[in-house]
């Protein structure tokens, strides 16, 4: 990960998009953060996420069957806050 101002971006635009094809580019401005993010070639639908739809039921179908199969475990709620690393 690079976490790079706004300054450094204007100067350098062409290199931090090369750095993004390969890992997080962070950008600071004042007491935000913002990712450059690479999306391929073609432009998103604007109700498309960062995972695709396919993947997305993947991993439910996956999680079901898990389930059946008596693969996943109990969380007591008073754990909730060290499971969640709070």
């Amino acid at each position: 990960m690079l976490v790079i101002s706004t300054r450094e971006l204007t100067q350098n635009q062409s290199k931090f998009f090369e750095i993004a094809n390969k890992q997080r580019v962070i950008i600071k401005r004042k007491n935000r953060f913002f990712q450059i993010v690479d999306l391929g070639e073609m432009i998103p639908e604007l109700n498309d996420s960062l995972i695709s739809k396919e993947k997305m039921y993947a991993k439910i179908d996956k999680g079901i069957e898990e389930y059946k199969q008596g693969k996943t475990k109990k969380l007591d709620t008073k754990n909730i806050n060290s499971f969640l690393g709070i």
